[in-house]
């Protein structure tokens, strides 16, 4: 049904219905702008909510059990779920709000230009009413006139006082009144069906149109109204699935966590191989528990300076705060694995860039034009140095863990910076590697008063040793040293001198040779 048809004479409730319908697009289009404005906050607080809980990077390394991975899950996949609603709220900006206000600015300027057209039409249709009544008016007063100029000209004419010239005067007037309300006549009758005519075209044809176009702009203002509001939801459908796989993550990563399996990482991640120690001997009242006397050594003294490289504390603290000797063996085996853990990284990043330089030089050497084979040799040499430290004290540190658990000695590293055909001896079955000198302090002894040593073995050195803290004594390679205190108490270190100055250097690093 057409409005032009049905509703021809209700101008004024189609431009009021067509107004409101448009208030009704901007009722809309704020509605979707307060779910956008919602969708963001919504979104910015998920993800600020799960950056506050992200783990921080040096915490990551910390978090293995299951209930804190499986923590870490639900928090990334909260991130997750915001980027979903941050979609939302781009989509609905996009996709519907931005039409809405578009479509309003549209159907504004259009029903401005429907009205424009109405009126027009109106106006045509209420001049034509004008020329009609002011004809119609027009004819009334010449029919009027003509009327009373014919009744003076009876009058005249039955009046005998009147002369023949004088009668002939009003009959002259009554015939030219006569004849313009026959103009006036014709020119109301013209008028009139010039008006019936407008006035039929007006209420069959041009209003009409007019109010169908009306009608279709409005049918297409709810037509795509009902298609924003179908867009609306299908922009929330659309990440349903998305949602509901981060929901199903969520519930995947709340079941992987296993109580009995984070217990049993904790074991294999703390425990030492040590065993519990043996019952307490008991002790009668006044008599003490013999010592077992270490075996007798030879020794020679020997004069050295009188001042002390060993004045220093016999307690170390560690890197805990802590002497490290009154540790437990787990908590000793802890820093050991933790020292290792950070060392290992870095001796094959340090062997991964040796080899990349390596080839490079085989590159160079093959085709000189690419390069200068010596413009290597200097980054070799620090890589060497760099290599031969790292190396060194994750061997220390493996060492000391290899006694600490009782486990095979580790084999010593190969000696980059200096190349070397000594071999180290074989190490007895029951003798293990020296520990490491950063957490295991030396001995340390004061100095006797007479200022000597009695004469000892002597060694030469396998290996250079830095001897980076208190109470070692650096050494080089396949440099004779005299050895003023075995390693009678496997404790993995040896005392020796060279001449000056006096100081330990791990047993598994020198040879004896007399």
């Amino acid at each position: 049904m057409e409005w032009g048809n049905e509703l021809w004479d209700q101008f004024e409730l189609i431009g009021s219905h067509t107004l409101s319908g448009i208030d009704f697009v901007d009722k809309v289009a704020k509605f979707v702008k307060e779910r956008i404005r919602i969708e963001a906050e919504y979104a910015k607080e998920l993800r600020k909510l799960g950056k506050s809980f992200q783990p921080k990077k040096k915490e990551e390394e910390d978090q293995k059990f299951s209930f804190q991975l499986s923590f870490n899950g639900v928090v990334k996949e909260t991130d997750d779920l915001a980027g979903q609603h941050e979609l939302i709220s781009e989509n609905l900006n996009t996709n519907v709000y931005k039409i809405l206000q578009q479509l309003h600015t549209d159907l504004k300027k259009e029903r401005k230009e429907h009205l424009a057209e109405a009126k027009k039409v109106q106006d045509t249709l209420d001049q034509s009413l004008k020329a009609l009544d002011a004809a119609k008016k027009s004819y009334e007063r010449a029919s009027a006139d003509a009327e009373q100029a014919f009744s003076l000209f009876q009058k005249a004419d039955g009046d005998m006082s009147m002369t023949k010239l004088q009668v002939e005067k009003f009959k002259l007037t009554s015939v030219e009144k006569g004849q313009a309300k026959e103009k006036a006549l014709e020119e109301y009758k013209s008028q009139l069906d010039k008006t019936n005519n407008k006035q039929t075209l007006h209420y069959t044809t041009e209003m009409p149109a007019v109010f169908n176009q009306l009608q279709s702009m409005e049918e297409n203002r709810i037509a795509k109204i009902g298609s924003l509001l179908t867009e609306y939801s299908d922009i929330h459908c659309s990440v349903m699935s998305i949602i509901q796989t981060c929901l199903n993550n969520m519930k995947s990563n709340a079941a992987s966590v296993d109580g009995p399996k984070d217990s049993q990482k904790l074991i294999e991640e703390h425990r030492t191989a040590l065993k519990p120690p043996g019952d307490i001997v008991f002790e009668e009242y006044g008599k003490s528990t013999p010592q077992t006397p270490h075996p007798k050594e030879k020794k020679k003294k020997l004069k050295i300076k009188s001042k002390s490289l060993f004045s220093k504390s016999k307690k170390s603290d560690t890197e805990d705060g802590n002497d490290f000797n009154t540790l437990s063996p787990g908590e000793q085996a802890r820093i050991c694995k933790n020292k290792i853990k950070s060392l290992d990284p870095q001796v094959q990043q340090l062997k991964s860039a040796r080899e990349a330089m390596e080839k490079m030089t085989g590159v160079y050497l093959q085709n000189p034009s690419l390069g200068d084979p010596a413009s290597m040799e200097e980054e070799l040499k620090g890589n060497a140095k760099e290599l031969d430290k790292y190396s060194q004290e994750l061997f220390k540190y493996q060492s000391y863990l290899a006694i600490i658990e009782q486990t095979p000695a580790p084999a010593p590293p190969p000696c980059y910076s200096k190349p070397s055909n000594v071999q180290p001896p074989p190490a007895p079955s029951d003798q293990l590697p020296p520990p490491a000198p950063s957490i295991l302090v030396p001995p340390v002894e004061e100095p006797e008063e007479d200022n000597e040593f009695d004469d000892g073995e002597r060694c030469r050195v396998l290996y250079d040793f830095e001897g980076t803290n208190d109470g070692e004594l650096p050494v080089h390679e396949n440099e004779e040293l005299i050895v003023t205190e075995a390693d009678n108490d496997g404790s993995g270190w040896t005392k020796v001198t060279n001449g000056t100055d006096e100081g330990y250097v791990p047993t598994a690093y020198v040879m004896i040779i007399e």
